[in-house]
């Protein structure tokens, strides 16, 4: 085989468990948006750098063309990445915490150590509140969320139980939202 058709197939399985297989094996769920298909492209083209890697240095050659279209396919996607749309991210976050959770969950089947039982216990908690909020500005993100219990901003850690009401700059607002 040649150097294209090695990178070519190594870019295209690099990219397929990076976007869909990692994802299905961490989350249980794959959230399929451009935020992770820029990040699955820069895995990829990693992973299609280092068998040119392996490629040149069994031939003794050097493959600058592709480094450098590999390495300006990372650069782009990177700046691409720059804009994705808050619906995109709260997804990406959303396949995290349902990682976190079921993480936690396959810890507290195997472990009798108090001190981790009440950490993943906790964190469960938390991304199940979480994960709560995030789908209901994934089902409306134009409404101004509130927080159950402290009726302050959702994801507000700092200031729960302090009486102090958070108001959050613009930079904070969804988009979107008043």
């Amino acid at each position: 085989m040649h150097l294209f058709q090695y990178t070519f197939l190594t870019f295209i399985v690099a990219f397929a468990i990076q976007f869909w297989v990692i994802s299905i094996l961490k989350s249980g769920a794959s959230y399929n948006n451009s935020g992770k298909f820029y990040l699955s492209l820069v895995g990829a083209s990693v992973m299609g750098i280092l068998e040119v890697m392996i490629y040149d240095t069994y031939k003794s050659t050097v493959s600058l063309y592709y480094y450098l279209g590999l390495g300006a396919l990372i650069w782009f996607s990177l700046y691409l990445y720059k804009s994705v749309e808050d619906t995109h991210y709260l997804n990406e976050l959303l396949e995290s915490h349902l990682y976190e959770t079921r993480l936690s969950t396959k810890v507290l089947e195997t472990t009798d150590n108090s001190q981790i039982i009440t950490i993943a216990n906790n964190l469960i908690h938390r991304r199940e509140k979480d994960v709560a909020s995030i789908q209901k500005i994934l089902k409306d993100p134009h409404e101004n969320k509130q927080g159950h219990i402290t009726k302050s901003n959702l994801f507000n850690y700092m200031d729960i139980g302090r009486g102090i009401k958070h108001k959050p700059g613009p930079e904070h607002r969804i988009k979107g939202s008043l």
